[in-house]
């Protein structure tokens, strides 16, 4: 396959996910030190996206034959989670963008030698974008479209969108297209209870032509089946089919958001214990219980997560992911985002009255907490029902994404 000598070598193959830590960790004082002006600003820090990319930290998922990491899900979730336990919203952009260099890299070549002729462009989503699609020569022409939630945007130079094309039989015929920003417009509607700092605003592109290899069909997403699986078919991890493949870039955020929680917890709790009689604070054996309760449910989501992220990493190809598996995979990431979140939230209880300002990072974290677990592929109720469909052999709906 063609390197793209524009971005340089790849990383060298000592670059290990321990050295990659260190990294995050070295930048995790001055991420933890704007998290407030971040959420206040509704936007991360352009200091912070610069020092991401000075460490080459958004380009984990890159393949290596673009310079990239070629790194795998468990490093995404490892850093996110990191960057998240310091500000939620920051946490959550970086696992956005960097996980869609995973995404570009199931489009044509000749797409992704395009985005990735640029070191480190980076790349926002919407994945439900209305308006209409129709086949123009060597492509197709999007009009009207608009969509939602669109994280990370404000650095972003290329947006990933699914619409429908309209064929000449009526027929909908779902895809995917990679669009320039400067053919996006950006609407200024982001005014949330939490995840203030992502600025995950609305966009509109109301004329834009897509050329056919800016685009790949959804059912070859959803089946690992796309070009890029061809192309980097060296490395199993870009052929996950996508439900399974995506929320892996976001989990990391609510896990982190949870650990950042406890950590500020335990911070406020040292201080007000150390200054008790000793009587009194043998009082608490409900709050002990409670951190013992909070801490352990974080730990188990966060080593349930990680095991089957290094499981898809570690596969010689998907074939592992039977539908029960895919299925038992969706079941974990909502079950861990929800212990997440209902974890940061007996946190913020714990807090009392203090935990109610503005100010406070426990208040910042519990908000960010619900807010990013509201996602859909969070939906406990939706991932619950489709294992047990599939654990009980009845075909799964139509609407899961476990249908292969």
């Amino acid at each position: 396959m063609k390197k793209n000598a524009a971005v340089g070598p790849a990383p060298e193959a000592g670059v290990d996910e321990e050295s990659i830590l260190r990294d995050v960790a070295a930048l995790m004082p001055a991420i933890r030190e704007r998290a407030a002006e971040v959420d206040k600003n509704r936007r991360v820090a352009s200091e912070t996206i610069d020092e991401l990319k000075q460490a080459s930290l958004f380009a984990l998922m890159t393949p290596r034959a673009y310079g990239g990491m070629e790194k795998g899900f468990a490093p995404l979730v490892e850093v996110t989670r990191a960057l998240s336990s310091a500000c939620g919203s920051t946490g959550w952009v970086y696992g956005v963008l960097a996980g869609h260099n995973w995404m570009v890299a199931l489009f044509p070549q000749q797409a992704q030698d395009e985005v990735f002729s640029v070191d480190q462009s980076l790349t926002a989503s919407v994945f439900r974008l209305s308006g209409e699609v129709t086949v123009e020569q060597d492509g197709y022409r999007l009009k009207n479209g608009e969509g939602r939630f669109c994280s990370g945007v404000d650095f972003a130079d290329w947006v990933v969108v699914g619409c429908a094309v309209k064929r000449d039989d009526d027929v909908l015929e779902p895809r995917y297209f990679l669009i320039p920003m400067s053919e996006v417009e950006v609407v200024d509607d982001w005014h949330t209870a939490g995840m203030r700092g992502t600025g995950s605003r609305s966009i509109r592109i109301k004329d834009a032509f897509i050329p056919e290899y800016r685009t790949v069909l959804s059912a070859d997403i959803m089946k690992g089946t796309t070009p890029g699986a061809e192309i980097h078919k060296e490395t199993a991890v870009y052929s996950a089919p996508f439900p399974v493949a995506l929320p892996f870039s976001l989990i990391g955020a609510p896990l982190g958001m949870a650990a950042g929680a406890l950590e500020v917890s335990l911070e406020g709790l040292k201080k007000k214990f150390g200054a008790m009689d000793p009587d009194q604070a043998g009082e608490s054996g409900s709050l002990f219980a409670r951190l013992a309760e909070c801490s352990t449910d974080i730990e188990a989501a966060t080593t349930l997560i990680l095991a089957d992220a290094r499981k898809l990493d570690n596969a010689s190809d998907m074939s592992i992911l039977t539908p029960l598996e895919r299925a038992r995979m969706q079941r974990n990431l909502a079950y861990a985002a929800q212990k997440a979140r209902y974890a940061t939230t007996k946190l913020f209880e714990s807090a009392g009255g203090s935990g109610i300002y503005d100010g406070s990072p426990i208040q910042r974290f519990w908000r960010d907490a619900n807010s990013s677990t509201a996602h859909t592929a969070f939906g406990w109720d939706q991932a619950a029902s489709g294992y047990g469909r599939i654990a009980l052999d009845l075909p799964p709906s139509r609407f899961s994404g476990l249908r292969r």
